[in-house]
């Protein structure tokens, strides 16, 4: 399966360009990048082949199986991101979808349209510890032998060394500034949020959203924010089907620790999923796994999961995605709900 890339800053010199490289099924065929000698340094650096300075010169000549996008979600970068879904060219893009929720459902409207194959880099999906804590909540819905689903829990109690040294070896690039301001805000697309909310939906879009999601995907259905303190240390939801969840955000500050579990609690059961910082490598999470038989016969346990990163194993579902094989991956639809909750939080705020 031949790669490219669109985008060759950090997130893609670290994160993405080393996790395709280490499947046995890809080749890593061009990257485009508006920096182009930044894309020849990391190029070189990877074996890659081609490089170009800009996707369309990249999509005229070369024929790919699959993109890689990690662009930001900016306005200058939206009509890329539609360009190339028109092209119906499968697509892995980082995470949120886009910088607004009218941006992100045209997105989805063109990808839908089109039929392109498109799945987003929520990643914690992806972790070894989500792929068998899902497995075995999806399990026990299915089964019912441990009751119904009665709670859901997300905290992410530090800030610390969230990157875990990730980015160490990024090469650095040239500021986009200019490309920046090629395309300014629409503040149309931001109406009923003040400047200050403004200021906040893109904090949370671009940083809580992975949190959102989790709790999207481990509640298996959509859910909707009832409640979020002023401090936005408490945000209480509950999801479609009427079952409460919670999400702690930061209630403290540690210097290096990073902190972050998902509780799924059934009536005689729970799942405890405990995260890794988001960029750490060779590294999976951990799960802890609790059930409640009766007449006082209980049960603890936690699996060992191999060192593969969330970041490696989502390069992978991508790949079995393409076959047509069943993934955990967050469908662009779905990544559209984490920017309208992202909003939708923004404004129960109200700064």
């Amino acid at each position: 399966m031949k790669i490219g890339f669109v985008g060759v800053g950090k997130q893609a010199q670290c994160m993405h360009i080393p996790a395709y490289a280490s499947l046995p099924d890809v080749e890593l065929a061009a990257v485009a990048d508006l920096d182009a000698e930044l894309g020849a340094r990391v190029a070189a650096r990877f074996a890659i082949p081609r490089v170009y300075a800009s996707h369309t010169e990249m999509l005229r000549s070369e024929t790919l199986d699959a993109l890689v996008l990690t662009l930001p979600g900016l306005p200058f970068v939206h009509p890329v991101v539609r360009d190339i879904l028109t092209t119906k060219i499968p697509v892995m893009m980082e995470k949120p979808l886009s910088y607004s929720v009218d941006a992100a459902r045209r997105l989805v409207d063109t990808a839908e349209t089109c039929g392109t194959h498109v799945r987003i880099g929520f990643h914690k999906r992806s972790d070894p510890a989500t792929m068998y804590a899902k497995a075995l909540i999806t399990d026990f819905q299915k089964t019912g032998d441990f009751g119904a689903m009665r709670f859901v829990r997300i905290h992410l109690g530090a800030g610390g060394n969230w990157s875990s040294n990730g980015y160490l070896l990024a090469l650095q690039g040239k500021p986009y500034d200019a490309a920046k301001k090629s395309v300014p805000w629409p503040s149309s697309e931001f109406a009923g949020l003040s400047a200050a909310a403004e200021k906040l939906f893109h904090g949370i879009n671009g940083g809580l959203g992975h949190q959102l999601d989790l709790l999207r995907h481990l509640l298996g259905h959509p859910y909707a924010i009832q409640y979020a303190d002023r401090s936005a240390v408490l945000v209480a939801a509950e999801s479609e089907t009427g079952i409460p969840a919670a999400l702690e955000c930061v209630p403290y500050q540690t210097p290096n620790e990073w902190e972050e579990y998902a509780l799924v609690a059934f009536e005689r059961a729970y799942v405890k999923i405990t995260l890794p910082p988001p960029l750490a490598i060779n590294r999976a999470g951990t799960v802890e796994v609790f059930r409640n038989y009766g007449n006082d016969r209980t049960e603890r346990m936690s699996p060992v999961f191999p060192p593969r990163s969330a970041m490696q194993v989502q390069a992978d579902n991508f790949m079995r995605s393409l076959r047509g094989e069943p993934t955990p991956l967050c469908t662009i639809s779905e990544a559209c709900d984490a920017v309208v909750l992202a909003r939708d939080l923004a404004m129960k705020l109200r700064p």
